[in-house]
C-alpha cells in the first residue's frame, strides 16, 4: 500500500507539472517579462515569495534555483524553532546532534554532508546568517528566534555563497526594526519533557533615520528521556540525572537599521547564544544488539537495556571520581557546555541608478566543551564494558569581509561582480581515558589551526528573444592553512605535550563556474537550466594522532602519517520548471538534477588511526516537487513536497564494520591513497543519508471571525524511506522508514494581538536516528571468521512534543 501511495504522489506531480505548463504559457506578448518590472507577480498577489538565491531580492519564481522559503510567521505556526526540526519541511535535508561530534552535530542535504567528527573540518552544507557565512553547524542555534524566513538552496552554490556548499546553503534572515513601535513575547510550556521556553522582542524607530530591535529567548528542559539504568549494585555506576537532556539555553540578538536616504543604508546585528546541558552521550542508546543484550553483559545479569529506539537509555553521566585524578577536566559528571557570537555589518550604498555597491562584514566566535562518555555503559568490569570518557574543547573564530557590485542596467546586459577575504583561527584540545577504576590514559593531544581564505566572483546575465535570460559567472578561490601548533602526549607521560614533526601548511585553488539558461514567457512561469561546480575546503585532521612511540633526538615526536587532506569537488545540471497558476493562488517548482561527486572526504584507516582522506566517488541524482495552494475555500491553504533521491558510492572502499568476515574484507590497496588496510568495496551501493523518497503534506485552515476571534487548524504529515547512518553501511547503522505527524489549534483575536495555541509535534512518538556508530570493544574483528556485529549506538530523536503556548503582541 505504501508503495502504490508513494507511486501515485509521483505520477500526480508528474501530470501535474505537465499539465500546468501550457496553461502557464498562454500568455500575451503584452506580459512577456519587463526587466524594469517591479518584483513580484503580474497579478499582484500577495502569495508571492521574495527570496535572495542570488544575492538580490526577487520572487522565488524568478530565482532559476530549487530553493524552499519558509516564512517566520509558518514557522511560529508550526512550532518549528530550530534548524533540526526544519528537516520535517523539507525533504532531503537531514539534521541532528551527534555525541562525538566536537561541531555539535551534522546537517545533509541530498545525501552530502561533511565529517563532522574532525573539528576543524568545514561542512558540506553551509549557514549564511544575515549575510554572514558560517560552516560550522553548531551556528544554528543562532538563527532559532525572531526569524524572518529561512531559504533552503539545494546543490552547489559556490558561485553567489563561495566555499564549502557544495550541498547547499541554509539562509537565515532575521527580523529587522520597522518604521513603527511593537513589542511582542511568546512564552510556552512542553509537557513530555517539561521545558520552558520564552522568547520576546522589543523594536521601533529611535530617530526618523535609525531603528532599533532587541529580541531573545531562554528555554530551560527537564529532558524527555528516562534512564533506567540500575539504582544500585557491582559496578553499577548510578546515574546522577534520571531525565535526559536536561539544562538551560539562552540567546539575545541586537539590531540596528541606518536609512539617513534614499542611497545608502546600514544594517549592524549582534547575537549572542549560550547553552549548558547534560550533553549528547547522556543521551546514547544502544539501538541494535545483535545478541539481544548489550555484548559483554554478565552471564544471568537482569539488564534493563532494550537495545530500541525509544525514550529509554541506560548510559550513565556519572563516570566515578578517579578519571579527575587523571586529569582535573574529567570531573566526575558529563556535560556539554557552548557560547557563540556572530556580528554582521551590511551596508549599501547605490553609486547611481544603475549600480549598488554593498559590503558585509562578518564576525563569528564559537566555543564549547564536554566531557562525553562514548560506550553507552552503566556497568564497568573490564573491556567490553569498559567506560570510555573523553574531554574536548574547541575554540573558533572567523572574521569575514565581502564586497559586491551589482549593475541594474537598462539594456539586455547586467553583472554582479565581488570579493571576499576570511581569516579564521581554530583551536581544539582531547583527552581520552578508559576504565572508570584504574584509568589508563588513551590520547592527550592540542592543536592549533590558521586560516586565510579569498576569492573573487562574478555573474553576468544577457536578456535576449525578450523571453530568455543567459547568465554565466565563477568564483575563484585560494585557501591557504597552517598548523603552528601540533602535539601529542606519550601515555607514559600523559600531562607532557610534545611537539609532532610533519607537514604543517596546505593550500588549495578552485574554480567554480556556473551557467545558467532561463525561459520567462510571462512572470508566472520560469523554465531553466544550469550547469554547475562547487567544492568543500580540504585541511588537516586534528583528530587522534598517529605518531611514533618515542622522542627523536629533536626533543620531537614524528607523525607516521600526513595530516592534510585535499578539497572534495561537485559537478552536475540541474533544471526545473516553477509556475504561479490560478491567479497566483497555486505556486508550483518542479526540479531534477544530476550531479558527480569526486575527492570524497571520508574516513579511512591509515596504519593504527582512521584519518580523512579523498577516498571515494559519488554520484547523486533525482527528481524534486513543491507546492502552495491556497484554495477556493476562504483560510484553507494545503502545502507539499516530494523527494526522489538516487545516491550511490561510484568508487569508494570503505572500513570494514565489526563482524564483516574474508572475503568480503579483506586487506587491499585503497585506490585513492595508496595505503593497504582492511577494506570493503561499496561502490555501486547506497550512500548514506540519502533515502529514495521523502516527502510532506500539510494544510492551514483559519476560520472566518467569530465574536471578534479567528481560529486557526494546521496539520502536517512527512514521511521518509530507510537510510544508512553511517559511512560503512553497517546493517545496525540502517534506520527503517518512519512517518511524523504534527498538528495544531490556536485562538485569536481578529487583530492578532493575542493568541493561545497548542501545538502538536510527533504525535506518534516516533524515534528515529540519523547518525549511529558501533559501541567501542563489541563485535568481532573484521576479516575474519567471526560474524558478530557490533552493538549500534546512536542518538535519536526527540519524541512526541504537545506544546501549551500563549502570544501577546501590540504595536502598528
Amino acid at each position: 500500500m505504501r508503495a502504490f501511495t508513494r507511486t501515485l504522489l509521483l505520477s500526480s506531480a508528474g501530470c501535474f507539472a505537465l499539465t500546468a505548463l501550457p496553461a502557464a504559457a498562454q500568455v500575451s506578448e503584452s506580459e512577456a517579462v519587463d526587466p524594469e518590472a517591479e518584483v513580484g507577480r503580474s497579478n499582484g498577489s500577495s502569495n508571492a515569495i521574495i527570496v535572495t538565491a542570488r544575492r538580490r531580492e526577487e520572487t522565488s519564481i524568478n530565482a532559476p534555483v530549487q530553493i524552499q522559503a519558509i516564512s517566520g510567521d509558518q514557522l511560529q505556526a508550526r512550532g518549528i524553532n530550530s534548524v533540526d526540526s526544519l528537516a520535517q519541511a523539507v525533504p532531503t535535508l537531514i539534521t541532528s546532534e551527534a555525541t562525538s561530534s566536537p561541531q555539535g552535530g551534522i546537517v545533509a542535504i541530498r545525501g552530502l554532508s561533511g565529517v563532522d567528527a574532525n573539528p576543524f573540518a568545514d561542512q558540506a552544507v553551509s549557514f549564511n546568517i544575515d549575510g554572514v557565512p558560517v560552516a560550522r553547524s553548531s551556528v544554528r542555534r543562532l538563527g532559532q528566534f525572531d526569524v524572518a524566513q529561512i531559504e533552503v538552496l539545494k546543490g552547489p552554490q559556490s558561485l553567489f555563497f563561495g566555499k564549502n556548499s557544495p550541498a547547499g546553503i541554509i539562509t537565515t534572515r532575521t527580523n529587522d526594526p520597522k518604521g513603527y513601535f511593537e513589542v511582542g513575547i511568546i512564552a510556552g510550556y512542553e509537557f513530555e519533557a517539561d521545558e520552558i521556553r520564552t522568547e520576546g522582542y522589543v523594536s521601533g524607530p529611535v530617530t526618523d533615520t535609525l531603528g532599533v530591535r532587541l529580541a531573545g529567548f531562554y528555554s530551560h528542559s527537564e529532558g524527555d528521556i528516562r534512564n533506567v539504568a540500575p539504582d544500585g549494585g557491582a559496578n553499577v555506576f548510578v546515574p546522577f540525572d534520571r531525565r535526559v537532556p536536561n539544562g538551560d539555553e539562552y540567546a539575545a540578538r541586537a539590531t540596528a537599521l541606518f536609512e539617513p536616504g534614499d542611497r545608502f543604508d546600514a544594517r549592524f546585528k549582534v547575537a549572542h547564544n549560550r547553552s549548558n546541558t547534560s550533553g549528547s552521550t547522556d543521551v546514547l542508546q544502544f539501538v541494535d544488539c545483535p545478541l539481544g543484550i548489550p555484548q559483554g553483559t554478565p552471564a544471568g545479569y537482569d539488564t534493563p537495556e532494550d537495545c530500541l529506539a525509544d525514550g529509554r537509555v541506560t548510559a550513565t553521566d556519572n563516570i566515578g571520581p578517579n578519571f579527575q585524578n587523571l586529569d582535573s577536566r574529567f570531573g566526575e559528571e558529563t556535560y556539554l557546555k557552548s557560547q557563540q557570537t556572530l556580528a554582521s555589518l551590511e551596508m549599501n550604498y547605490q553609486l547611481s541608478d544603475a549600480f549598488t555597491l554593498s559590503s558585509i562584514t562578518g564576525f563569528y566566535d564559537a566555543g564549547n566543551s564536554y566531557v562525553g562518555s562514548f560506550t553507552a555503559n552503566f556497568l564497568e568490569n573490564g573491556i567490553p564494558l569498559t567506560f570510555l570518557p573523553a574531554y574536548a574543547d574547541l575554540e573558533i573564530r572567523e572574521v569575514t569581509e565581502e564586497i559586491r557590485l551589482t549593475s541594474d542596467l537598462d539594456g539586455p546586459f547586467n553583472f554582479l561582480v565581488g570579493g571576499l577575504i576570511q581569516d579564521s583561527r581554530g583551536e581544539a584540545q582531547a583527552l581520552v581515558s578508559f576504565n572508570a577504576y584504574n584509568p589508563f590514559p588513551r590520547s592527550n593531544y592540542r592543536y592549533v589551526q590558521n586560516g586565510t581564505a579569498y576569492s573573487i566572483f562574478g555573474q553576468v546575465s544577457y536578456e535576449f528573444l525578450d523571453s530568455f535570460e543567459l547568465s554565466a559567472g565563477a568564483r575563484y578561490s585560494r585557501e591557504e592553512k597552517s598548523l603552528p601548533v601540533f602535539e601529542s602526549a606519550l601515555s607514559s607521560d600523559f600531562d607532557n605535550l610534545l611537539n609532532i614533526e610533519a607537514p604543517r601548511e596546505v593550500d588549495f585553488d578552485n574554480v567554480s563556474p556556473e551557467v545558467t539558461l532561463s525561459y520567462r514567457p510571462s512572470r508566472d512561469l520560469t523554465i531553466y537550466g544550469s550547469y554547475k561546480e562547487g567544492f568543500l575546503s580540504g585541511g588537516f585532521n586534528a583528530t587522534n594522532p598517529n605518531t611514533t612511540s618515542s622522542i627523536n633526538a629533536r626533543g620531537n615526536l614524528e607523525s607516521l602519517i600526513d595530516p592534510r587532506y585535499g578539497q572534495q569537488e561537485i559537478a552536475g545540471f540541474e533544471g526545473g520548471v516553477k509556475a504561479s497558476l490560478l491567479d497566483g493562488d497555486l505556486l508550483a517548482n518542479f526540479a531534477v538534477f544530476d550531479y558527480e561527486t569526486t575527492g570524497l572526504q571520508v574516513a579511512v584507516l591509515v596504519g593504527v588511526t582512521q584519518e580523512l582522506r579523498n577516498a571515494g566517488e559519488v554520484r547523486t541524482r533525482g527528481a524534486e516537487f513543491d507546492f502552495t495552494y491556497r484554495t477556493p475555500l476562504d483560510g484553507l491553504s494545503l502545502n507539499g513536497a516530494l523527494s526522489y533521491l538516487d545516491g550511490e558510492y561510484t568508487d569508494y572502499q570503505s572500513i570494514c564494520y565489526s563482524g564483516l568476515p574474508a572475503p568480503e574484507c579483506q586487506v587491499q590497496v585503497n585506490r585513492f591513497t595508496g595505503e593497504a588496510a582492511l577494506l570493503t568495496d561499496l561502490s555501486g551501493t547506497e550512500l548514506v543519508r540519502a533515502p529514495d523518497w521523502t516527502g510532506t503534506f500539510g494544510f492551514n485552515y483559519e476560520t472566518p471571525e467569530f465574536s471578534g476571534m479567528r481560529f486557526e487548524l494546521l496539520g502536517n504529515f512527512f514521511f521518509t524511506d530507510s537510510f544508512f547512518t553511517d559511512v560503512i553501511s553497517s546493517p545496525g547503522g540502517r534506520q527503517p522508514a518512519y512517518q511524523l505527524f504534527d498538528a495544531g489549534v490556536t485562538l485569536k483575536d481578529a487583530g492578532e494581538t493575542w493568541e493561545l495555541s497548542l501545538l502538536g509535534r510527533n504525535l506518534t512518538d516516533e524515534r528515529y536516528f540519523t547518525r549511529s556508530a558501533g559501541n567501542p570493544f563489541s563485535g568481532s574483528a573484521p576479516g575474519g571468521t567471526g560474524t558478530v556485529l557490533a552493538d549500534t549506538v546512536a542518538v535519536t530523536s526527540r519524541g512526541r512534543q504537545v506544546w501549551l503556548r500563549a502570544t501577546y503582541r501590540f504595536g502598528n
